[in-house]
This record gives C-alpha cells, structure tokens and sequence, in this order.
C-alpha cells in the first residue's frame, strides 16, 4: 500500500498531468461544491451553493478529513485540498454522519450469487482481450474471497454491463457525466432496484494502463467499481480497495480484510467444491458471567432488535450497542437500563413488531413494550393472547422463557423459538395450534436452538448462536452458504481472536486486548501502510 504523503503527492501529479481535463479544485465555491457532491453536505445544508454557516462547513470538512485518513483539523488546509484534487471514483461516500470507523458499509446485494457481465463499449486504449482479461480478473478478486461466480455472455442484457464513455453519457442525476482527465475515473451502481443497477462506467478521457505504474491501472478502478456494482459503499478503513481514492499502481494487489468482512456479509464465504455447506456450531464459552465490551467488540449476544427510528440494537445480558445502517453509533456500548429506563437485564428475547412500530423485550413470563427508547407497557406474556380463544381451543399459550422472536420477512408473522422448538404466534390471540415444530426444519440452523434471531432491514433474517451468526435467505428458505460466520468481526468490525475474556469484579466479566492486539496496535501506529 502507499505511504499517504505518497498517495497525496501521486493525485497531485495526476491532477497536474489532467489539467487540461477536469479542472483543479481551488476555490472555496468549488470546495462546497465538492462536499455537496460526496454526500459530506446535503443540499438542505446549502444556500446559494455555500453551506449556511460556518458550523456546517466545519461538520462537512471534518468527515471528509475522516473519509480520506488525514488529520481531522475542520479547515481546508493544503492537505485537504490535495486529497480533493486525487483521482477517485465518482460515488458518494456519506450515507450516515459518525465519526467512528464507518468500515466496509453494504446496500441491497443481489438476490442470487451467479452474475453476469459484458463489456457493452470498450475503450480504444487497450486491446479488448486486454480489457476482457483485466475485468475478468477484476472480478475474481470478489469471487474468490465470497460465494460468488461471475460469468462473460455475449449479451446486450447481462448483470453487469461494462463501458468506457466521455462527459455526459446518459445516466440520470446531475453529477453523472464524467469531467475529463483526473479527478473521477470511473462510478458504478448498487444492484437493484435502481435501472442501471449494477453496471460499471468508465471514464474514457482518463489514461487507462495495464501492468505499469504509467497511467492509471485498470484493474484497480475496476475492481472498486465492481465493489460497488456488489452491493459495497465506501470505506475510511485505510488500504482498503472501497475507499474512495485512487492509490497508485499496486504490483502485488490483495484485497484488504475490510474489503472481504464486507462482501462476505452480502454473499457469504466461498464453500469449496466438496467441503460441507454447513458447520457446527463452536461451543459456547464457559464463562458463565456476561462480558463487559469495552471496545468495539462484543464476542456473543443474547438478544437482537430494531426500533422505529431505524435503529439495530445487539445486546448481552447487561450492555447494547446501537447500530444506525452499517456504522455504530457513538457512546455505545451502554448499560440495558440506561439505554431503555424501567426494562431489566438478563434479557430473555427482544421483538421488533413493524405493524405498531412498538418492540417487545421479553424476560422469564414477562414482557416489556417500548416505542424507541420509551416506556410504554409491561405485562405477563398471557397478556399477548386471548383467553376467550385459548379456552375454546383455536389457540395455544405462548411459552415462558423463550430464546428469540422475530418476524419472518416470507410471510410477515411472528415466530417465536425455545430450544429445539419454534412457534407461530399471532400477537393478541396466541400460538397457533400446529405448533410447536422442530426448530430443524429450518434449514442451515443449529437444530439445538439459537440465542437471538431479528429480522434486518436488508430483507435477511440473522440468527445469532454462541460466538456465530446466521444469515436466514427467507426465499430460498434456508441459511445462506458460507455461514456461520464470527458475530463479533461482523457486525462490530473486531477480531474476537484478538480479545480474552478475563474475569471481573460485580457481575460481569471485562475483555481486554490480547498481547497480540496491542502489539499490532503499537506497529500499526508507528508505519502507514
């Protein structure tokens, strides 16, 4: 990877050598401008094409400074400027505002692991089974880190139609023509639903090359597009190829770990030829006394939901952290009771219910209901049903002390589990009269039970077990292939391997780095990769 100074100095030559394309970002009009376009300022941010006060602008600069891995002073120094003047992709970088590590960030993936592509209008700079090759392996950089494959057809329709263009060239959107020489190589679109969902559109003003640090390389701004035509945002993980800039030619290229934590929450780990599409699940550790996160990382849930205002909320027995899209909200982890007054800890299960906006939390034969994070009702589970029809017989009575709840994203019911068991619950009458059913019938689970299940608003249901998650497909009725995978680096973007569990006073237990974490910790402070 190049030093920073290395790759601030490298986008400035570009710039300078594509000059006569795409114009050199001085001015401070020309700055908003700039963060308007990436997502850093949104157009109610703005009047007459500035932000509104100086206090917008220093929000906007500040993230950009985070994005792009310099020092977060708030004004446009030299070093901000430089890094707005390097040749980057053309796709916004902000969705969510927080100055965490926003990390690999997903949308929409496709609903089927084999894809498609063509390139539709080659370039003239390279020889098409140059340019084929290039995409090809582009391409294979995802498919061999994720259960993905990728085939070339000789069709106008494929998944992913590739071409090189000039300026304006047809795409909808304001900031969709490309600018000459330097600054925006290329942009590519998320999968569906957008009409133009999963394409790639290369900048043709721009000097692509192959094998040569001459140009720009592009295997490399191929491979980031096609990141992008997957389903993956930009990232401020530094070295990571979905980050934003363009990083000079890399002769020995590999995918960095965000990059593939990132298309593996999509599509899951590649399952080899021969190897078992499933695994068993590790066993849980023996503490008996919940962890205490003290960083990013939670090794293990017990319940999982979402509430009304877009929040995800993960929790164990004391502690919740609070996910908004893909990014982790600040000051979190927090303790149960002070994120939701009133709800206890020890939490059997969590509800999110979509048709009143309300989540239910679930302990022994107890129940709580919040609206967000206010009070609204607590009650005894025989409250959720109905006694006239329980006592007629067309209903039965939903059991205490249950692991999960969740709605199914098929059907939009309630299943509940305990053990080996499920159940269909409809909320004010009871437990329909089938069930309870083997938890096995749903295909890929653990079929021993699970501790905490929540439907995402990516349309997946994930099923949470000991130190694993699962990925539930909820049309193809069955665990995605390449799960489980570790909860703890995926949905908290931590090495579990990289903390232990040590013991501690009260009643939780403390993780704290290993000697092998802060040893890399100190090395990755002293080298810029």
């Amino acid at each position: 990877m190049m030093p920073r100074l290395a790759l601030l100095s490298f986008g400035c030559y570009l710039a300078a050598i594509g000059s006569m394309g795409a114009p050199m970002i001085e001015t401070e009009q020309q700055m908003a401008s700039f963060l308007n376009k990436y997502g850093y300022l949104k157009d109610s941010d703005m009047v007459d094409g500035m932000p509104k006060n100086e206090m917008v602008m220093r929000r906007a600069i500040m993230y950009f400074q985070k994005m792009g891995n310099i020092p977060m002073t708030g004004t446009l120094n030299n070093e901000s400027k430089a890094l707005m003047n390097t040749p980057r992709c053309g796709m916004k970088d902000m969705d969510t505002f927080s100055l965490r590590k926003k990390r690999y960030s997903t949308r929409n993936p496709w609903p089927k692991s084999d894809l498609t592509w063509n390139i539709l209008i080659p370039t003239s700079q390279l020889p098409l089974p140059d340019q084929r090759r290039i995409m090809q392996d582009a391409l294979k950089v995802w498919s061999d880190v994720s259960n993905l494959n990728f085939d070339e057809v000789n069709v106008q329709d494929p998944d992913i139609k590739i071409i090189f263009a000039r300026g304006e060239h047809g795409d909808p959107g304001p900031d969709s023509a490309f600018d000459g020489r330097s600054n925006v190589l290329a942009h590519a679109y998320f999968p569906q639903p957008h009409p133009l969902g999963g394409d790639a559109h290369f900048d043709d003003d721009e000097h692509f090359t192959a094998g040569t640090r001459d140009g720009t390389n592009l295997f490399q701004v191929a491979a980031h597009e096609f990141g992008h035509s997957l389903g993956l945002g930009h990232s401020d993980v530094e070295g990571a190829l979905m980050g934003p800039y363009y990083r000079g030619y890399q002769p020995n290229f590999q995918l960095h770990d965000d990059d593939i934590a990132g298309i593996r929450r999509l599509y899951g780990e590649r399952v080899e030829e021969g190897r078992p599409e499933e695994r068993s699940t590790p066993s849980t550790p023996t503490s008996s006394t919940p962890s205490t996160p003290k960083s990013d990382c939670m090794t293990q849930i017990s319940f999982a939901t979402r509430t009304r205002d877009g929040s995800t909320y993960l929790g164990n027995e004391t502690h919740v952290f609070r996910r908004n899209g893909d990014t982790i909200l600040d000051g979190y982890p927090k303790k149960i009771e002070v994120e939701f007054p009133d709800l206890e800890t020890n939490l059997d299960a969590a509800l999110y219910y979509p048709y009143n906006g309300n989540t239910y939390f679930f302990k022994g034969s107890e129940y709580w209901i919040y609206s967000n994070q206010y009070f609204v009702d607590r009650g005894e589970i025989s409250n959720l049903v109905s006694p006239r029809l329980l006592r007629y017989g067309y209903y039965k009575e939903l059991p205490s002390n249950i692991d999960s709840a969740f709605v199914w994203g098929r059907t939009g019911h309630i299943f509940v589990t305990k053990g080996d068991e499920y159940y269909l619950f409809y909320l004010g009458y009871g437990v329909h009269p089938n069930y309870p059913q083997p938890l096995s019938q749903w295909r890929g689970l653990p079929s021993e039970g699970v501790d905490a299940a929540f439907q995402d608003y990516d349309g997946y249901t994930y099923f949470f077990k000991g130190t694993d998650h699962y990925r539930f497909n909820d049309y193809d009725v069955r665990v995605d292939v390449g799960y489980p995978m570790e909860t703890a680096f995926t949905w908290f973007g931590c090495d579990a391997s990289a903390y232990v569990v040590a013991g501690g006073d009260g009643d939780a237990a403390t993780i704290i780095p290993s000697v092998a974490a802060i040893v890399f910790s100190l090395l990755s402070a002293i080298y810029v990769f």
